[in-house]
């Protein structure tokens, strides 16, 4: 592992692409998945090749072929689901649908995360004669070159070849052959895949945040304006009083898409997503950051503090579950790495004096209060946090939803399959 200091990684902007049509009082009409949000390196569309200028008329539709050479690239699907792959491989969308979105991996490493997965929808993924069908929240990995693989490291899928079928769950793998056996998903493996896709979850979170939070303000949809770090960025048809709508918006502030969501959600790597009525109707645990080099740059933790001391020396917050620490500020190329990374990042926090709500409020592990959902237990990964129990003001029940990682702070909801 290294500091984050150090990563030579190129990742800038970028959040979603659908497509968007600000309303009056709704801020979300969502198009065919296949946008292609963010690339890095040598990346081409049916041949033609790619640059981060453009992205937002720019998609992979049915037939489409994106190839990527010393390059990687993240394209979005159905809201909340994001498609990042590696260099030297090959993707094909079969299907743009909302509710039955088919892919093929073709060469190469690819990632798919999940962090909303709307019920009797269907996202299914072919390679090398083997179809795999994903069912809930997760990071799934599927390598298309020499042995074909499809691993879960979080998550469920159904995984078929030929007439053989088998249900595969987390942190494990099956070979795409006549045998179709599972084993043990090797978490000690380095895969860069794995850390960009790591910092990107980062960084998608933190524009969500920003943009949630400016939704909310600006009540009847109409003018708001978020700032990252700086005071950039724009935000328009936000929708009445923040509690409508979900999907994917365009901020024009860094050229580029995000994902709002409906409720709150975690990426399998401990970032969160909140939609603008539960960005003050729930705790939302937060830890600061800062941007590092301008717009699109990764953003790098600091030493904790109140969050009211970042908001004055210029600094922003990043939505966490405190369940699921992710590795904040390190670059991790496998799932065992992540956990040592994970646990150090909590006791760091913990030693700071633990975690806190983005008013700056101390959270302690317990109970935590919530609008829909009943008590839910804090458990970091490697670090205690301060004893007793926090309640918080009720959000919108019927906007209320519940991550595949185990929910939001802020209690459960409607959960998702």
């Amino acid at each position: 592992m290294n500091n984050a200091s150090l990563l030579s990684a190129k990742i800038v902007g970028g959040m979603f692409a659908v497509a968007l049509s600000a309303l009056p009082q709704a801020y979300t009409i969502s198009a065919k998945p296949g946008a292609v949000n963010y690339i890095e390196g040598n990346v081409s569309l049916d041949g033609q090749p790619l640059g981060n200028s453009g992205l937002k008329s720019t998609f992979l539709n049915a037939g489409g072929l994106l190839e990527t050479q010393d390059g990687k690239a993240e394209v979005l699907l159905t809201p909340g689901v994001f498609l990042r792959v590696g260099d030297n491989s090959r993707v094909r969308m079969l299907k743009p649908s909302l509710i039955d979105t088919q892919l093929a991996i073709e060469a190469g490493e690819s990632m798919i995360e999940v962090d909303q997965f709307v019920q009797n929808s269907h996202l299914t993924i072919s390679m090398h004669g083997g179809l795999t069908e994903i069912e809930k929240n997760g990071l799934y990995r599927f390598m298309a070159d020499g042995e074909a693989s499809v691993a879960v490291i979080d998550g469920k899928a159904a995984v078929s070849f030929g007439e053989k079928h088998t249900s595969l769950g987390k942190g494990h793998e099956v070979l795409l052959s006549d045998a179709l056996k599972t084993r043990e998903f090797d978490k000690n493996r380095d895969d860069d895949l794995y850390a960009w896709s790591n910092i990107r979850a980062q960084y998608n979170a933190s524009l969500t945040y920003q943009a949630a939070k400016s939704a909310y303000n600006s009540g009847n949809g109409y003018g708001g304006s978020s700032g990252y770090g700086n005071g950039y960025g724009s935000y328009n048809g936000f929708g009445y009083g923040g509690y409508y709508g979900q999907g994917w918006l365009w901020n024009s502030g860094f050229n580029s898409w995000l994902w709002m969501p409906g409720g709150q959600f975690f990426s399998p790597f401990g970032w969160g997503f909140y939609g603008p009525g539960f960005v003050y109707g729930a705790p939302v645990v937060v830890v600061p950051v800062v941007a590092a080099g301008g717009i699109g740059k990764p953003v790098l933790p600091v030493k904790p503090k109140p969050v009211a001391s970042m908001a004055r020396a210029g600094g922003v917050t990043v939505p966490v579950d405190p369940r699921h620490v992710p590795a904040i500020g390190v670059y991790t190329k496998s799932p065992a790495s992540f956990a040592v990374a994970s646990a150090q990042s909590a006791r760091t926090i913990a030693a700071s004096g633990g975690f806190r709500t983005a008013s700056g409020s101390p959270v302690h592990s317990g109970s935590t209060g919530g609008s829909s959902g009943g008590s839910q237990s804090f458990a970091s990964g490697g670090g205690s946090l301060n004893s007793g129990s926090l309640s918080s003001s009720a959000a919108p029940a019927a906007s209320s939803h519940a991550s595949g990682g185990g929910g939001g702070g802020g209690g459960g909801g409607g959960g998702h399959k």
